[in-house]
């Protein structure tokens, strides 16, 4: 017989159990509770049925916080050759980032076999491999670990091809390490700087190339580095107006022996008016006034005062003025400051936007009975000097930095 269910608003007894189990955990900590059995009973089981990639887990470093910081090592490095290719594919291998390291790492475990392969195999397109991106720094490697002999053998290979490495950015630095090996045997020095020797000049004023020739000054020294000066001296002045030149010719007067310094700087001297006009030039003359070499400084003075007025009022060539004024003896001091106050034109110094800081320089170093005459002459010609905005400028500073100059008479 059919049963007739109980009403809907009256529970029964299985509903009642249900609600008396819930009090139950409700009492105890609800919140606690039903968020673990929302974790286990909803969260979990729809973490489980995802089969979406986004649902991967995220990659995170042992210690998130703090970061810690990049290293090369952190990311492993990835090569498609294997070590025991290096018998083989050296070639191949010597143009690849990660092959080339693989190379590098067998020629520092010292094994001769292996050497012999390498060099055997990348020899024939060492003038290619040189200024290669990656190829320079397994030729690099492979310079520092090969004896004489075998040197000799590169020179030869790579000597019609040396200066047009020296101007590639890759390929300089190969042909640094080369010298740097071969400078302790003279007689592969002199087999390797003949290429570097006809195009010294290019050489010397190039980006790249201009370090090959630092690093003869720097490693090899007189008498094997005598192209360079000999170079600097028949184009003295197209070396020391160019950017990369004048760097040169100051690292020649660092390097060079007595003799060799004498003979750069006595040309330098003797085209001191036209440098010191230039951007570049007029740092190689400083350089040399820093010497500090009372004869060559007073030669200096004695040049720049026949040109006292043209030097004075250019922007480069007035910062040597300056230089030379301060670097000079008191007696060669004494003559530069005579000239910078002439009364032929002391007043066309004053007022010029660079000269008058040449003018003030001499003030500051001048004797008190020099300085009351040139003081006089400004203020003689002060009309003149006061009609221009800047000779102005210039008056009332004078004036406030010499009161002498706001008395009606100044006494010589």
């Amino acid at each position: 017989m059919y049963k007739i269910p109980p009403p809907l608003n009256e529970p029964t007894q299985l509903q009642k159990v249900i609600d008396n189990e819930k009090d139950k955990r409700l009492s105890d900590d609800s919140r606690e509770r039903s968020n673990s059995f929302l974790v286990r009973n909803v969260v979990e089981p729809v973490i489980k049925e995802d089969d979406s990639p986004l649902s991967a887990p995220v990659f995170q470093p042992e210690s998130s916080y703090p970061f810690t910081p990049f290293t090369p090592s952190y990311y492993p490095q990835f090569t498609s050759f294997t070590p025991q290719q290096i018998y083989t594919n050296a070639l191949d291998m010597a143009k690849d980032q990660g092959g080339c390291r693989l190379l590098q790492q067998k020629l520092d475990e010292g094994n001769t076999f292996a050497l012999q392969a390498i060099l055997e195999q990348v020899f024939p397109q060492l003038p290619k491999l040189m200024p290669h991106p990656f190829g320079n720094y397994l030729c690099q490697k492979l310079f520092e670990v090969l004896d004489k002999n075998s040197l000799l053998s590169v020179i030869d290979q790579v000597s019609p091809f040396l200066a047009e490495m020296a101007l590639d950015t890759h390929g300089t630095r190969s042909v640094q390490k080369l010298i740097s090996v071969a400078k302790v045997y003279p007689d592969l020095i002199y087999r390797l700087l003949p290429s570097i020797e006809k195009d010294s000049i290019t050489l010397i004023n190039d980006l790249n190339g201009n370090h090959v020739i630092q690093r003869c000054l720097q490693e090899l020294g007189a008498p094997y580095d005598q192209f360079v000066y000999e170079t600097a001296g028949k184009h003295l002045v197209e070396i020391a107006t160019h950017k990369h030149g004048c760097c040169v010719l100051q690292r020649c007067i660092d390097a060079a022996t007595h003799g060799q310094r004498e003979a750069l700087v006595d040309k330098i001297i003797e085209n001191a008016v036209r440098l010191v006009q230039d951007a570049f030039g007029n740092y190689v003359v400083q350089y040399v006034i820093d010497l500090e070499n009372p004869e060559n400084n007073a030669r200096l003075a004695l040049i720049f005062i026949g040109h006292m007025e043209e030097l004075a009022t250019q922007k480069f060539s007035s910062n040597v003025i300056e230089k030379c004024l301060q670097k000079n003896s008191e007696d060669m001091q004494h003559e530069m400051i005579k000239a910078i106050g002439s009364p032929a034109y002391v007043a066309k110094l004053v007022v010029d936007q660079y000269a008058n800081y040449v003018v003030q320089r001499a003030l500051s170093l001048a004797d008190p009975a020099t300085r009351s005459k040139i003081l006089k002459e400004i203020k003689v010609k002060s009309e003149e000097v006061k009609k221009s905005q800047f000779g102005s400028r210039i008056y009332i500073k004078l004036s406030k930095q010499y009161p002498e100059m706001n008395k009606k008479r100044i006494t010589n």
